[in-house]
């Protein structure tokens, strides 16, 4: 069985992938194509700078972009952040101002906190739907484990479930007398 790994890996796209934080509405312009005889192998290589300023976006642009409707839960301004913030007032005796608008999905060391109960928060075990770099995921085959290749094949032949050929060997099958036999029906000589 072909096992598949996710692997994450920088996004040198013009655009950023932000498909499961909201839905884009239109498409953003896409840049020319290279010449035929100037390929850089990039997508901006051959643009001037003020082009390839047009053409490039990055994650803040089209959040805010009429061309991107986003999910209503990602917070907008800073009374959104402070909302959403992992922050509770009940939990802490004597939190620290940064702990009013840090986002749970950001927080990764929540176990070394002095809050009780953190390890168990959404931003301590679970990934959410926000993007918070410009990274893309592919799928790539998982090598395998034990060094060598591992080769699932059917059978060649169909051998019939009642042929000698399948007992194990042993002193006392019929494939001991490397000769000829006598069939039990008839007394017909045949071999194996």
């Amino acid at each position: 069985m072909i096992k598949y790994t996710k692997v994450q890996l920088r996004n040198d796209s013009y655009e950023p992938d932000l498909r499961s934080e909201g839905t884009y509405i239109c498409q953003f312009p896409k840049p020319p194509p290279p010449p035929p005889f100037g390929d850089t192998g990039t997508w901006h290589g051959h643009l001037e700078p003020h082009e390839r300023l047009f053409y490039h976006q990055t994650m803040n642009s089209v959040r805010y972009s009429k061309r991107y409707r986003g999910n209503p839960n990602i917070p907008k301004d800073s009374l959104d952040f402070q909302l959403q913030s992992r922050y509770d007032h009940s939990r802490e005796c004597f939190p620290e101002k940064v702990d009013s608008v840090l986002q749970r999905e950001t927080c990764t060391a929540i176990c070394s906190w002095s809050a009780p109960g953190g390890a168990k928060e959404v931003g301590a075990k679970y990934q959410t739907f926000r993007v918070l770099r410009n990274t893309r995921f592919i799928r790539r085959k998982q090598d395998d484990a034990l060094g060598h290749p591992l080769r699932i094949g059917g059978c060649k032949e169909k051998i019939h479930p009642h042929s000698v050929k399948l007992i194990c060997s042993g002193v006392h099958n019929q494939l001991v007398n490397n000769g000829f036999s006598r069939q039990t029906s008839d007394g017909n000589f045949f071999r194996y």
